[in-house]
């Protein structure tokens, strides 16, 4: 659900070579992509095109509809947290019975929701590295060389993520399991969380921003590692920075982009996440709050 960067690379690897999506191949599985009506009609009719530095460039072809109707064993959800809730009513419940459902967004409190909305579902905590956007409908661009993600679920359905990890991986795409779902979470949401909102906030590129505004930084780490540990999970502050640090300087975190072209920021599902949790604990977060309360406000002025 949602062909968009991420959603569009991991349909079109899946999709391609795959029978009965008008390709041939061996990998026994059909894939379906739920967009809005005009971006399932574009993919319907010109298929779904991947230009990829790593994968090269194809069209695949997978069926493309505006709603999930149909029964199916897996739904990968790949909307931004801005847009979940809207799409969502697109996805049937009983589409979804007893299907394991992977949503790769930013943040962590999604999970808790989709397992809310699908009872009857399996939701996997998982979380995908990769560089890739979508310039029109039916195109996605996929730069690096890097397509991985990381899974951790109910041990009731083990036997179905390594299978998934499986199918993954004959796609091309790297898949590891993991043995706890905040440690899926977390491992990306900790360095995410500061360069995504310093980015933002001061509107440069992370080569400027960590240098720049390296306080800042530091401040959200350590919060975020506090929040962290009340959770059980270990987060290393020199690791998260070395990280921010090993980033090309011209990268900029898609809440930067999204602040840039006027789009609805994802400051609650990262910002905001971090806050509750961290009032939920009894955890002072000041550097975090400040931040936030900055981007909400650019936010609010957008839509006053």
């Amino acid at each position: 659900m949602g062909p968009g960067g991420v959603g569009g690379v991991l349909a079109g690897l899946l999709a391609r070579g795959a029978p009965g999506n008008g390709d041939d191949g061996d990998h026994g599985r059909r894939v379906r992509v739920v967009a809005s009506e005009s971006t399932a009609r574009r993919i319907t009719a010109d298929g779904l095109r991947v230009e990829s530095e790593a994968f090269g460039d194809f069209t695949a072809h997978p069926e493309a509809r505006a709603k999930l109707t149909k029964r199916t064993d897996v739904l990968f959800v790949t909307v931004k947290a801005t847009t979940l809730d809207a799409a969502l009513e697109r996805i049937s419940a009983d589409a979804v019975e007893d299907a394991l459902i992977v949503p790769l967004l930013n943040g962590f409190e999604h999970v808790d929701i989709l397992r809310s909305r699908f009872p009857r579902a399996h939701v996997v905590a998982a979380s995908i590295l990769v560089a890739a956007s979508r310039p029109s409908p039916g195109r996605v661009q996929h730069t690096g060389s890097v397509t991985s993600v990381e899974m951790a679920g109910p041990a009731a359905v083990a036997d179905r993520i390594d299978a998934l990890a499986a199918t993954l991986r004959t796609a091309g795409i790297t898949a590891d399991i993991l043995d706890s779902e905040d440690r899926v979470l977390w491992k990306k949401y900790s360095f995410l969380l500061p360069a995504a909102l310093v980015c933002a906030h001061t509107r440069l590129p992370i080569g400027e921003a960590r240098v720049t505004h390296r306080a800042t930084m530091v401040g959200i780490v350590d919060e975020a590692r506090a929040v962290a540990a009340a959770r059980g999970v270990t987060i290393d502050p020199d690791k998260v920075l070395k990280v921010a640090d090993s980033r090309p300087a011209h990268v900029k975190p898609s809440l930067l982009f999204d602040r840039e072209n006027g789009y609805p920021m994802e400051i609650d599902a990262l910002g905001g996440a971090l806050l509750r949790a961290a009032r939920d604990a009894g955890i002072d977060t000041p550097v975090t709050a400040r931040v936030v309360a900055d981007l909400e406000a650019v936010d609010n002025a957008r839509t006053a």
